[in-house]
């Protein structure tokens, strides 16, 4: 049985690896295109700033479709923000212009001062809490929960790659070993597979005590109508407060306990929340991409199991669905 688990774990760390190869090689945007690549016009520099805003703008940016500018037309910042927004080329000395930046700064700092002062302790629900209140004052409504971890989340997935390229990720593995997943809907959708029946067993009486009580009511499986989209989550306190709220969404700490647990337990600290993203979420996507694929060929089908609560089977799951779309197309 150790050997097994061992193999399993050896399996996992050699699919993280290359994961995390894959997804710098995806890296194609500003800002941080920059630290990436033969060509990257840019070698990190720990004591510089801009590094950690641009971290968390490209955070920012994978977020933005769900965010929207719209607040009052005299607000000079939105002004600012248009303005910037029709130059014809943003050019490195103009992204510190750019008013898209200006909420990340403060929380930009908290992190490098998080990631290089060995004292400092990771504070995730206060960056989240302070980028939706700096966010009131540019985008009328602010931003949710969910948009905030997904900014927070992303860029330390950056942060990470960065580090990792530059040889510096090694002396900070306990650092990342803190941080969470970046919850969006492929990792959602690799949750629901992964945890339908078994998430009782990974909250311990702590984090149930956190949790609405409704949660508890039932002993059943996961109630897919209360699995909110990444954009629209919110925290503990929000949905308990309305207790009512979207008819009763689970809250980001309830997926986020599930998780830390998970990699505590069954993958042994083997791997982090923040590594498992690497792995899960180039999987689900291409699962879910060929799902689509499949059932537009060849009709309705339920293809959820319970192979995605052991990570090492994502790749094998994928094969299979490559198979099938093959079948498919050799019958046209």
């Amino acid at each position: 049985m150790e050997s097994k688990n061992e193999e399993k774990i050896g399996t996992i760390q050699k699919e993280l690896a290359c994961e995390v190869e894959n997804f710098k090689a995806m890296i194609k945007k500003e800002p941080c295109v920059v630290y990436f690549g033969t060509d990257a016009g840019k070698i990190d520099n720990r004591e510089d700033i801009e590094l950690y805003i641009d971290a968390l703008y490209q955070g920012y940016l994978d977020a933005c479709r769900t965010i929207h500018w719209k607040t009052d037309e005299n607000n000079e910042l939105l002004k600012r923000k248009k303005e910037w927004d029709k130059k014809a080329s943003h050019e490195s000395t103009e992204k510190k212009n750019n008013p898209g930046r200006e909420p990340l700064e403060q929380t930009a700092q908290e992190i490098k001062a998080y990631l290089e002062n060995e004292d400092s302790i990771f504070e995730h629900k206060k960056w989240c809490t302070d980028l939706i209140e700096k966010y009131e004052k540019y985008i009328k409504g602010g931003i949710t929960y969910g948009q905030a971890q997904k900014i927070i989340n992303m860029a330390f997935k950056y942060l990470y790659c960065i580090y990792d390229r530059n040889g510096r990720l090694e002396n900070k593995k306990d650092k990342f070993s803190e941080c969470h997943m970046p919850l969006d809907s492929f990792s959602l959708e690799w949750f629901k597979r992964s945890f339908k029946s078994e998430w009782k067993n990974y909250l311990g009486e702590k984090e149930k005590s956190k949790l609405p009580d409704y949660l508890f009511k039932n002993s059943g499986e996961l109630k897919t109508d209360s699995i909110s989209s990444w954009s629209s989550m919110h925290s503990v306190e929000v949905v308990k407060e309305h207790d009512s709220y979207q008819r009763k969404k689970y809250p980001y700490e309830f997926y986020h306990n599930i998780i830390k647990k998970y990699c505590d337990e069954d993958l042994k600290k083997s791997i982090s929340p923040l590594q498992l993203d690497f792995v899960v979420w180039d999987k689900m996507q291409k699962i879910m991409a060929a799902e689509d694929f499949i059932k537009a060929f060849a009709g309705k089908r339920n293809f959820a199991c319970n192979d995605y609560h052991d990570i090492t089977n994502l790749t094998p799951t994928l094969n299979e669905r490559v198979d099938e779309i093959q079948r498919i197309l050799d019958k046209k």
